[in-house]
């Protein structure tokens, strides 16, 4: 039978040979912000720490057909649904510790008004207040959901309720929407294959944006892991800090690694639709 996905990467690799690597970048669809006070970014920052380090910051730079089959390979699929498991491992040298958290899972419908559903076992719990507690917390699980850019974000709690949150989830639309449209800005270098966890992978240093204000912006590089056929993300590494509560100084430094466990796009069928629908999963729940 027939991978129309594949089909469909086969051919944009074709045509970006055939381009030499001029291919367009395309537009952003759309970018989450957070709408929290210092306090809720901080948790913020730790529930969706992947993601993200899948948030890439900086773009790919190496020789014209490897950026135009990058580009090509890493541009999503139309009317389908991204479906991403990732885990994520920080590690703090003051508070000391190193903690795992997840895994955690995502359904987008790439389509407007982009509904999407998660599932993460890292939510900030409330006992975790502060930056130094928050690096060293497990977290809690949490279902949240709603379309992406508009609040409140909806999260699920048991029994049979939908409570709403003041703010919209800090997570890009796509993962690799920000690689694709910085593709061009020279800041991250292909270093070559190597091996990760026993597979080969192709490995991209990632320097931090000449432009990005510090704090919060590190000024060391992280670095991504693809697939050298596909080059679907693997895993990311990046050096992330926590700022101080009114502002003040970098008090926590995290490095922070995340393992992509499943990247996929799915057709758009009305059973993978209800995947994206945190009401759908929930059709009895009360609230907003």
């Amino acid at each position: 039978m027939s991978d129309p996905v594949r089909d469909l990467k086969q051919e944009l690799l074709a045509a970006a040979e055939r381009q030499q690597g001029h291919a367009a970048v395309p537009a952003d669809r759309g970018r989450l912000r957070a709408h929290l006070g210092r306090n809720r970014l901080v948790a913020a920052a730790l529930s969706i720490a992947a993601a993200v380090a899948l948030l890439f910051t900086s773009p790919w730079s190496n020789s014209p057909s490897f950026l135009a089959r990058a580009e090509a390979a890493l541009t999503p699929p139309a009317r389908m649904i991204l479906h991403e498991r990732w885990e994520t491992t920080t590690t703090s040298t003051d508070p000391a510790c190193t903690v795992t958290r997840g895994p955690s899972e995502i359904w987008i419908d790439e389509t407007p008004p982009y509904n999407y559903r998660l599932l993460v076992n890292d939510f900030p719990p409330e006992s975790a207040v502060g930056p130094r507690a928050l690096a060293c917390s497990s977290g809690a699980p949490a279902e949240l959901g709603g379309a992406l850019g508009t609040t409140p974000t909806l999260r699920f709690v048991p029994p049979n309720t939908l409570s709403g949150l003041p703010f919209r989830y800090a997570r890009e639309l796509d993962p690799v929407t920000r690689l694709r449209e910085a593709i061009g800005a020279g800041t991250a270098h292909h270093e070559g294959k190597t091996r990760l966890n026993g597979h080969t992978v192709e490995r991209i240093r990632i320097d931090p944006p000449s432009d990005c204000p510090y704090p919060p912006c590190s000024r060391e590089p992280g670095y991504a892991y693809v697939d050298p056929e596909t080059f679907y993300p693997v895993q990311t590494e990046s050096p992330q800090g926590f700022i101080a509560e009114g502002g003040g100084s970098i008090v926590v430094r995290l490095h922070v690694i995340q393992r992509i466990l499943t990247f996929e796009y799915l057709p758009r069928t009305e059973a993978n639709l209800a995947l994206t629908d945190i009401r759908a999963q929930h059709p009895n729940a009360t609230g907003p």
